[in-house]
């Protein structure tokens, strides 16, 4: 079992210290852009529905055309968020002015999650990191239970990285991996899944999806903010996330929302006007789901932190550096005992 759990190791440790280094990053993603780009931003406490819609239509009107793809504001990050071609701006909720300190931020974060979901090479990276996956679970399981004899030696001084002697980090590892793998499976299988939902989506049951009564007018777009407020009106206990209107390529408009306890940080209900028809539907909502769905939902959250609150987040982040002390342990463990 020890030398299957080696060899494992050498195979996908320089995947899985790549994903867990962009992980933890992107762990606290919103935290850096609030201290370094937004540092005085804050949503206004009076804030509502009615004001997002006017100043979506000052948005679009400002731009010249409407964004793919737009974020509205909410207490975690209480700016607008408008990304066209990969390029993201973010707009002050106060006076719609783009903030303009530390955009290089914003480019590094985009890198850093590519790097983080595809290894920078598209399909291949995440074959790669599906693969490295499977084998962190498979190294989560054989490691606890190679360590299971000498359960009884463990101490919680071995679970801090820190220099040690060579010949003890073997300890370390063993350890550290052993109070570590309930936390490491749980994020390695929520990632599995995120890489492929593409396939997991057709699996689960259809959602059902519901047409509003009230159609739109067709022949004129309607301006944006009829389109959030008709769609707030049918999931009024949610609060915007997504906002995605049409283009020339699409006659589709589209407004998603995450509701009141619900952990997916950009929720999973959305309403969807087709501009062509003037037909509005209204999926199913997130908490009304079947089982399967519902759990699926949940991968994103769980994997990433978001919308878990600090001391969740704060594990994900200690679980990135889980692997990395791991990668490094067995690594040096390995090549000493090689020249040994």
């Amino acid at each position: 079992m020890r030398r299957w759990h080696r060899w494992c190791g050498l195979a996908v440790v320089l995947f899985l210290l790549v994903a867990a280094v962009s992980g933890s990053l992107l762990v606290y993603k919103k935290e850096l852009i609030r201290l370094l780009i937004t540092p005085q931003a804050s949503l206004p406490v009076d804030y509502n529905i009615e004001q997002m819609a006017a100043q979506l239509d000052a948005i679009i009107a400002s731009s010249g055309a409407g964004p793919p793809f737009i974020k509205a504001p909410n207490l975690d990050e209480p700016y607008w968020a408008l990304t066209t071609d990969g390029n993201t701006v973010l707009l002050s909720v106060v006076s719609l002015q783009a903030y303009r300190d530390n955009l290089w931020l914003l480019d590094a974060l985009a890198f850093v999650r590519r790097l983080h979901t595809e290894l920078l090479t598209g399909l291949v990276g995440e074959a790669l990191l599906l693969a490295s996956g499977f084998g962190g679970l498979f190294l989560s399981v054989t490691g606890l239970m190679v360590w299971w004899p000498t359960r009884k030696s463990f101490r919680w001084h071995w679970v801090v990285p820190r220099p040690r002697p060579a010949q003890l980090l073997v300890h370390s590892h063993r350890h550290t991996g052993a109070a570590a793998a309930a936390l490491l499976v749980l994020v390695i299988a929520t990632g599995g899944v995120m890489l492929w939902q593409k396939l997991i989506w057709p699996l689960l049951p259809p959602l059902a999806v519901a047409s509003l009564p009230d159609r739109l007018e067709t022949g004129l777009a309607p301006p944006p903010s009829q389109l959030l407020l008709k769609a707030s009106a049918a999931v009024a206990d949610g609060w915007p996330t997504y906002i995605r209107l049409s283009d020339d390529d699409s006659a589709t408009a589209s407004v998603r929302f995450r509701l009141p306890g619900e952990w997916h940080p950009n929720g999973r209900t959305s309403v969807t006007f087709d501009l062509a028809t003037g037909q509005a539907n209204v999926s199913e909502r997130s908490d009304q789901a079947a089982p399967a769905r519902r759990i699926v939902n949940q991968m994103y959250p769980l994997h990433s932190g978001y919308g878990m609150g600090w001391l969740y987040a704060a594990l994900i982040f200690i679980s990135g550096i889980a692997i990395l002390w791991l990668g490094i342990s067995g690594g040096v463990s390995y090549l000493k005992r090689r020249k040994a």
